[in-house]
């Protein structure tokens, strides 16, 4: 890898009203490397990519590309220029195929009559795919792909246009495991053909199986560039959170109390076909298994958001049915959905509305009417419980990073105070600090006797704040570990072969 620049960075300082989101930021990214860029939630990243992007503007500093001025005013000045932007939103049209996709407003076109040369598309598609080693239909509906396919299609829209910079922001945030090896591999062929990838992510294995450097930002300000091969996981995370985080997965055991839910033969939703656990009072149950084996139709059964089809649950020894979530939350379940981007939040809504969405009916005035005084007493509880940082109550969810638009959702989960909180991927697309304070929470409530039920994907957290697992697999329970029997092999096992082992619950 040489070591000259090929995109510098000097100074870059960006300010909006009331707001220095960069401050007075350099470094540099090398031809042929990649460069992992690292930070918590509000650090920078976005904006920083977005300055690249030709999306917002810098107010002081330069960047430089290949030793020239680099001053895009709109994105397509940085595709022109061989800098592209593959954001967690993806830009793909669903009704089109992958070629349409990835020659959109450049295709190629027929010399005498001018009418796109769809012959030519698909061959430039499959040598884009080949470069890549992965095999995906030029001709396949965009819409029908995996969302692992779809990421690869982004990739090879920035190598149709000769993208020499490919920015990748948190590319596997929504890839299952066994999808992010096949990502990371098409990385490090990006990197073997010259291309220098910008590579943003909050989970640190694969910045460390992938990265050469690793850029820190913090509250928007360079903290360290830093060689991955001299480097530490525990380093790193000091240098993104200015201060030491123990162990972020650290599980505080308590002795659990009586049963607070119990399911028998669970079945629901088009999945789940045999569920059989309970959860006590203090401790956390965590659920494992590959995406799809019936975590989310479990944990929508207890939140009464699908009905059962067979067998029964009961809630604090009562039998327990509930025919909507309003009727869940009514009896003491608090509910963390998993995607809170498409369904847990209202973007357009403030943090407090946000907040207080399960408490409404104890907010009435005079007249029936909602108190703004009470819904502002809620709101200033939980933002010091969960160290909500907003800028008040009327700012917008949507504009609160990500970290703290889930501390909201958990606090809206826990404000109807409940004794069983569902929590459906804690921690996902959260940075390092902000992960580490959730799981306080999670310690905190079950110190208190709340008992949780646990869906990650992430196995280290799965592994690290679970009192027991239980893994489906196929819509059924093949699994239940604790104690020696719980570890990432076990998991796997069970997840992918059904094999019983382990210990009974």
């Amino acid at each position: 890898m040489s070591d000259s620049v090929l995109l510098g960075i000097d100074g870059l300082t960006v300010e909006f009203p009331g707001v220095k989101a960069l401050d007075d930021v350099s470094f540099s990214v090398r031809p042929g490397e990649v460069h992992a860029l690292v930070g918590e939630n509000g650090a920078g990243k976005s904006t920083l990519l977005k300055v690249l992007g030709g999306v917002n503007t810098p107010t002081r500093g330069t960047v430089e590309l290949d030793g020239h001025p680099y001053r895009p005013s709109r994105p397509r000045d940085a595709q022109d220029a061989g800098i592209a932007v593959i954001y967690q939103e993806f830009t793909l049209f669903p009704d089109l195929t992958v070629a349409e996709n990835v020659f959109v407003g450049r295709e190629p076109h027929h010399r005498v009559t001018r009418a796109i040369d769809y012959a030519a598309m698909r061959a430039e598609c499959r040598e884009i795919f080949a470069q890549l080693d992965v095999a995906i239909d030029p001709d396949a509906r965009v819409g029908d792909l995996s969302v692992s396919e779809q990421q690869l299609v982004e990739i090879a829209k920035s190598l149709s246009v000769d993208g020499r910079v490919i920015i990748m922001d948190e590319p596997t945030a929504a890839l299952a495991s066994s999808e992010v090896e096949r990502l990371l591999e098409v990385v490090r062929r990006l990197r073997t053909r010259g291309r220098s990838v910008i590579y943003v992510s909050h989970h640190l294995e694969e910045v460390f199986a992938v990265a050469d450097r690793a850029t820190v930002l913090r509250d928007g300000r360079y903290v360290a560039t830093l060689d991955i091969a001299q480097t530490t996981e525990d380093e790193l995370v000091r240098r993104m959170v200015g201060r030491d985080v123990g162990s972020v997965f650290h599980r505080e055991r308590i002795e659990p109390g009586d049963v607070v839910l119990e399911l028998d033969r669970v079945r629901a939703g088009r999945v789940l076909k045999d569920a059989s656990l309970e959860v006590r009072a203090g401790e956390v149950v965590g659920i494992g298994g590959v995406a799809g084996a019936g975590q989310i139709d479990l944990t929508q059964a207890v939140f009464g958001a699908v009905p059962l089809r067979g067998g029964s649950m009961r809630l604090g020894g009562t039998a327990f049915a509930p025919a909507s979530p309003a009727e869940a939350v009514r009896a003491g379940v608090g509910f963390l959905h998993e995607d809170r981007k498409q369904a847990g939040s209202l973007p357009d809504m403030s943090v407090e509305h946000n907040l207080t969405m399960t408490v409404l009916d104890r907010l009435r005035g005079t007249a029936r009417l909602l108190s703004g005084r009470k819904q502002r007493v809620v709101w200033q509880t939980y933002r010091e419980r969960m160290q909500i940082k907003a800028s008040g109550p009327g700012q917008l969810i949507s504009n609160l990073s990500g970290g703290n638009q889930q501390k909201v959702l958990l606090g809206r989960a826990l404000a109807p105070g409940g004794h069983l909180l569902v929590l459906n991927e804690p921690t996902r697309g959260v940075d390092i600090g902000a992960k580490s304070e959730i799981h306080q929470l999670v310690n905190e409530l079950t110190a208190q006797g709340v008992a949780v039920l646990m869906v990650s994907s992430d196995l280290p957290e799965l592994l690290g704040m679970s009192d027991r697992i239980v893994v489906l697999s196929q819509g059924r329970v093949v699994g239940r570990l604790e104690g020696e029997d719980a570890t990432e092999e076990n998991v796997i096992a069970c997840a992918t072969t059904g094999r019983r082992i382990g210990v009974a619950a």
